[in-house]
């Protein structure tokens, strides 16, 4: 969680999103409460500080220059009173140029994931369909994340960068800073960069949950900042002056990408401000040192706050040695309650992808590469029950059809298990009580010799 990437993606949630709702609440009186109405997603490239590979070497530190001011000074003081966390010691701020901060985020988030890791993420992602076979993702992200800048807080160098020019005269410049400026607040009193909060072990549907509670509270602490200090008339202006701001990189971009980084700002802030109501800000702090652990837990609060219901533990063997020669793993990771009803958002409807992800208990994913460009996905399930187990069952064969519409075909099956034939591949899915196994192979040995390894699931002849 090195970078706080609170560019032009930001000011499009703040200026879309909580300033509209901050002039709904404040004119049409109190008692209306926010509902997020955008649906995501969250594998492990989306966790903002491991997606791109370039290798350019800026260092804003000597680039930039550091800047102080009364305003500045004025609202980390009002953000640290309506936050109520102490301000250890005042958070540095440095004007540098949008091109020097953007090549240095580029670098930095480079500098943490090797270029074999955002391949293998690029083929996963295109084996279940979630973005096309030809997209880009290493160039589609850079475009994304780059795209009109706003500033940055380095929970490295423990300072918020800005870019130059961009003045600070507008409600939305005090709003940007105010989250800022509460990340700085975060870092200084629950270390971001540390565990818990900062973990290697974390799968990608454990680093969505954390950084949707940092996000969130962000976005929470923003608008309750704007709530006090803002008056009605100055946030309406601010509406209007961004209203007509668009994002074509965002707009463009595969549906699960654009929803996947609009996910802890939006779906993070409903937990925290769920949190808040229900324990206060020192439940949120608590939120810090004991965090969320999946993105189940973000979109249903009381998962968290009344019942810990803790991701189930999916455990899959490394079958390449059954495969065959010259094949490998080259990609493990998760897919949380976010990830599948995009999925099935994607190819079902969002109704249906609400039941579906609903009964989510926890999952395994792995991508084996094969010789030439042979590849098996293996993906377990472990749902809350044995009916939610068959509701994917029997809705993932109905994803199968309209993914690939009429090119896709039933080959065998019974009341446990069915395969189709799409697009030269074969899908597999079987049940057994709560747990469902999906396998992805290129022919009907492969398959086989994959199914093997997995008793407890009927095996097709």
């Amino acid at each position: 969680m090195r970078k706080d990437l609170f560019f032009f993606l930001l000011a499009f949630c703040v200026s879309v999103v909580v300033v509209t709702v901050l002039v709904a609440n404040t004119v049409v009186g109190p008692g209306r409460t926010y509902k997020p109405v955008i649906q995501t997603l969250s594998f492990k490239p989306f966790t903002l500080q491991e997606l791109l590979s370039l290798s350019i070497q800026v260092d804003p530190k000597t680039s930039g220059k550091p800047i102080r001011s009364s305003k500045l000074e004025k609202i980390e003081e009002r953000v640290t009173k309506v936050r109520e966390l102490s301000l250890q010691k005042p958070i540095e701020f440095r004007s540098c140029t949008e091109d020097a901060i953007r090549a240095e985020m580029e670098q930095s988030m480079a500098e943490d994931t090797p270029p074999e890791e955002i391949d293998a993420d690029q083929r996963l992602l295109v084996a279940l369909g979630l973005i096309p076979p030809k997209e880009n993702l290493s160039e589609t992200l850079s475009n994304v994340l780059t795209e009109q800048i706003v500033g940055t807080y380095d929970t490295e160098a423990k300072d918020i960068t800005i870019v130059a020019g961009k003045g600070f005269g507008s409600t939305m410049d005090d709003l940007t800073m105010a989250h800022e400026i509460t990340h700085g607040l975060q870092d200084q009193n629950f270390h971001l960069d540390k565990p818990p909060l900062d973990n290697k072990a974390y799968n990608g549907d454990n680093d969505l949950a954390v950084t949707s509670l940092v996000e969130g509270d962000a976005m929470g602490t923003m608008l309750a900042y704007a709530e006090k200090y803002i008056d009605v008339e100055k946030l309406t202006e601010a509406e209007l002056a961004e209203s007509g701001t668009s994002s074509e990189e965002l707009d463009r971009s595969p549906a699960y990408i654009r929803d996947s980084l609009l996910f802890p700002y939006e779906e993070g802030m409903n937990f925290a401000e769920q949190v808040k109501k229900k324990k206060g800000l020192a439940g949120v702090d608590a939120a810090y040192r004991d965090p969320p652990l999946s993105t189940e837990q973000i979109m249903h609060p009381d998962k968290y706050i009344t019942h810990r219901d803790n991701p189930r533990p999916v455990d899959l063997p490394d079958i390449s040695g059954t495969l065959g020669p010259k094949w490998k793993v080259i990609n493990s990771d998760t897919m949380g309650e976010f990830d599948v009803r995009a999925w099935f958002d994607q190819y079902g409807g969002l109704i249906t992808a609400k039941d579906v992800a609903g009964g989510w208990g926890g999952n395994t994913i792995q991508y084996y590469q094969g010789p030439g460009k042979k590849y098996v996905v293996v993906n377990m399930f472990a749902w809350d029950t044995a009916k939610d187990a068959g509701e994917f069952f029997e809705e993932y064969s109905g994803l199968l059809k309209k993914r690939f519409k009429k090119k896709v075909e039933k080959t065998g099956g019974d009341g446990d298990w069915y395969i189709y034939k799409a697009d030269g591949e074969l899908f597999s899915c079987g049940i057994s009580g709560d747990g469902t196994l999906c396998v992805q192979a290129p022919d009907h040995k492969t398959l086989q010799n994959a199914l093997h390894n997995f008793p407890q699931y009927q095996t097709p002849p």
